[in-house]
């Protein structure tokens, strides 16, 4: 069975709950473990990263796609695929995906077009619960877009998603992107199958899934 409830509203987990923001968090905690990273440490208050900071974190995030005054980065993933993580330990405070994979909890896969199809045939035969993230003021193409289109592949493998792309690029999400000349950004989040890595949250962190088996 596949489930999906907006990530807004996290209640009860079914299965194995995975989470989208694909504008940009998911896309991007991807690609931070795609480059290298040995764990991300989601947070929902700035004051967290602040004190992780400390302990030698590496602080990404924004504030509705503002940048956060002592944050080294962003949350572009045009931007991470270009830096060197290997071993690097990050926190990430986003506007909607960092607080729903905290609300989904302990297990949660991270979800984006990037490793759609790995992370299908992971959650082939299993109970599964998605979460689009959506915006603080209503749903997100993009993130719903996802939804359905790794259910097709779920239960279809192999099934063109192109159609859920497609609408994914002129939704809301995508307008947002655009307003703020993040366009690069669109492009790359909107990629299929660049990666088959799979983060996990577990244990307050999310890590590469064989990392936490």
């Amino acid at each position: 069975m596949i489930r999906i409830t907006d990530g807004r509203y996290i209640r009860n987990v079914y299965g194995t709950p995975v989470v989208a923001d694909i504008f940009r968090a998911t896309s991007n905690i991807v690609t931070m473990i795609k480059k290298g990273a040995k764990e991300i440490v989601p947070v929902s208050e700035v004051n967290t990263a602040y004190s992780l900071k400390k302990e030698g974190y590496l602080l990404f995030g924004e504030n509705d796609l503002l940048p956060i005054d002592g944050f080294e980065y962003g949350n572009s993933p045009t931007q991470t695929s270009e830096l060197d993580l290997e071993g690097a330990r990050i926190v990430l405070k986003t506007t909607n995906g960092s607080g729903a994979i905290l609300r989904a909890g302990e297990g949660t896969l991270i979800g984006s077009f990037l490793n759609i199809t790995s992370l299908s045939r992971h959650l082939r035969n299993k109970e599964v619960h998605i979460f689009p993230a959506n915006l603080r003021n209503g749903v997100s193409t993009e993130d719903n877009e996802f939804a359905y289109a790794l259910t097709k592949k779920i239960f279809e493998p192999g099934s063109n998603i192109d159609v859920n792309i497609n609408r994914a690029r002129i939704g809301n999400g995508a307008a947002l992107l655009k307003k703020h000349k993040f366009d690069a950004d669109l492009d790359f989040c909107l990629q299929q199958d660049t990666t088959e890595v799979i983060p996990i949250f577990t244990n307050g962190k999310i890590v590469k899934m064989e990392q936490s088996l």
